[in-house]
């Protein structure tokens, strides 16, 4: 079941022949019932019959069919500024052609007793003609009267007739479009103007007719939707107008519905500096999924190049679109995919050279060298590299910030406490990217210093080995020590205990060498470095108490 969707022109017409019967006295027909198929014309001085017969109407029309319908006593005497009726089926026919403003992606064309190729920008095209996109891929046609229509992503148009009415030289007469949306969607803006263009949208389960409106149809294999942002079209004697949707399928159309409001975007940033594209808004009452699209505003008309449909309120795109300036368009859809009003949120998009990637340090690492070095991954797009690091996470209290840099790694001497840092590419023109997210570290102070050694001495309990103690607080003695001539390495360790005083007893040692080493273990668990180790040799006297200091070797 087709259904014919028009709009309400008989107001129009009405409304016009009041104004010529207003300066004139008419010889028109005043009834404001007219049929919607006969075209108006307003007469010329000069203007017969029998003139117009050449000029507007085809050859094998009969003019006297006007002079009927317009009641006219003398074809050769017509009233300057009156209207004259005139059946759209007598009216003489031209064909014309229709422009390509925009093609975005994969965009081809099929026209008969031709292979499929692909369609050039600025293209001209003819009745026949079938227009095709592909993923993520979108085209924007201008025809004859103005009008425009942009088929987005998946889609397939046949141009079924792209003709003018009433002028063979285009300067009078009305243009007629008819278009069949096979698949995907499309966006018309329908140029208002006399004499009235003539625009159809055909789907296979509606046919929209339209005038000086504003409105989006899309198909799938049972329906048809149709979404009237500007104007009035009518299914059948059933008024859609502005503001309003339905849904069309082979058993009728739905009682059109208010569209939902358009999604609050205003929170969303003005400037986007991340790859790929992820923008989230507040939830719409009444939304079941949304539509949101990403548009080229550089260019006029707009282009697509981005569209999804999505469960949540939030949309992303695996695609990376270039650096420009865009506008996000989001519309809400109820449960019955009726789309409501468009929201709009324009941005730049500024990610590239888009940042490398931060190494070291590492995501809350504590670092106590005085040194610290910064270590990033080498971007290809980049030919140099700048770093920051600041105190804050807004970076308003910068404490180092490199020159440009060809290098992917720098050191530099950062203060004690908790750091920031960043890091962004240059290109070889010179323009910086973004910056990477920020990653904070620690920097500390160093682990306490190695103990500097004292003379050991002897007691009735053996050995004191004694060090000069930290000054730090809270500070314990890692004390290691190994036996036999091979006991530098301190693989075997006969003592390793930890003290909180700053000497240790080695209990009456046998008889042998001995190595001693010391270390500083500060408050937080860190050790310092090991002191220079010590040699002991113990006799094999028992006086080996009083001859001790003597083989003791510092």
């Amino acid at each position: 079941m087709a259904l014919t969707l028009t709009s309400a022109w008989s107001q129009d017409v009405a409304s016009a022949n009041a104004s010529a019967n207003a300066n004139a006295n008419a010889n028109a027909n005043t009834n404001a019932n007219v049929d919607v198929d006969v075209w108006l014309h307003t007469v010329q001085p000069g203007d017969t019959l029998i003139g117009l017969q050449g000029r507007l109407l085809r050859p094998d029309a009969d003019w006297r069919e006007v002079q009927r319908l317009n009641r006219i006593a003398n074809p050769r005497r017509l009233q300057p500024a009156s209207i004259l009726r005139i059946p759209l089926q007598m009216l003489l026919a031209q064909p014309v052609e229709a422009e390509v403003l925009h093609r975005h992606g994969e965009v081809w064309l099929e026209r008969q007793g031709q292979a499929q190729q692909a369609l050039q920008g600025a293209a001209r095209l003819q009745t026949g003609d079938v227009v095709v996109t592909g993923v993520q891929s979108s085209v924007t046609l201008r025809f004859a009267d103005g009008s425009r229509t942009q088929l987005g992503p998946n889609g397939r148009l046949r141009l079924d007739r792209l003709m003018r009415l009433g002028s063979p030289q285009g300067s009078h007469g009305t243009v007629e479009t008819q278009l069949r949306l096979q698949t995907g969607s499309a966006e018309s803006q329908v140029v208002p103007q006399r004499p009235a263009p003539r625009f159809e949208l055909r789907t296979p389960a509606v046919n929209l007719g339209v005038r000086g409106t504003d409105f989006r149809g899309r198909v799938d294999a049972e329906r048809t939707w149709v979404e009237v942002v500007e104007g009035r079209v009518a299914a059948n004697a059933q008024p859609v107008a502005a503001g309003f949707g339905a849904v069309a399928t082979a058993q009728g159309v739905t009682p059109p519905r208010p569209l939902l409001p358009a999604p609050d975007l205003d929170a969303l940033p003005e400037r986007l500096q991340r790859l790929p594209l992820q923008l989230a808004w507040p939830p719409a009452p009444g939304a079941a999924r949304y539509r949101a699209q990403i548009v080229d505003t550089s260019v006029e008309p707009a282009r697509l190049v981005l569209e999804g449909v999505f469960d949540q309120a939030q949309a992303s795109w695996p695609d990376e679109p270039p650096d420009g300036r865009y506008e996000l368009r989001v519309r809400a859809a109820d449960e019955l995919g009726i789309e409501g009003q468009t929201a709009s949120r324009p941005f730049v998009l500024d990610a590239r050279p888009q940042p490398p990637f931060p190494l070291r340090p590492a995501t809350d690492e504590k670092l106590d060298a005085e040194n610290t070095t910064l270590a990033w991954s080498r971007n290809p797009e980049a030919t140099r590299y700048r770093v920051q690091v600041a105190s804050d996470a807004e970076f308003k209290q910068p404490v180092f910030e490199s020159q440009p840099l060809d290098d992917t790694k720098v050191a530099a001497a950062l203060p004690i406490g908790r750091l920031h840092w960043r890091v962004a590419s240059i290109r070889s023109d010179g323009k910086q990217g973004p910056w990477s997210d920020p990653r904070s570290f620690e920097r500390i102070p160093p682990p306490p210093p190695a103990p500097a050694s004292q003379p050991a001495k002897t007691s009735d309990a053996g050995i004191v080995i004694g060090w000069r103690a930290s000054s730090l607080p809270g500070v314990k003695y890692q004390v290691q020590i190994s036996r036999g001539e091979n006991g530098a390495d301190f693989a075997k360790l006969v003592v390793d205990e930890q003290v909180q005083t700053a000497e240790y007893l080695l209990a009456q040692p046998e008889s042998g060498t001995y190595h001693v080493r010391i270390r500083t273990l500060g408050a937080d668990g860190r050790a310092g470095p090991y002191g220079t180790p010590q040699l002991i040799e113990v006799p094999q006297s028992r006086w080996w108490l009083w001859l001790l200091p003597l083989v003791l070797l510092l």
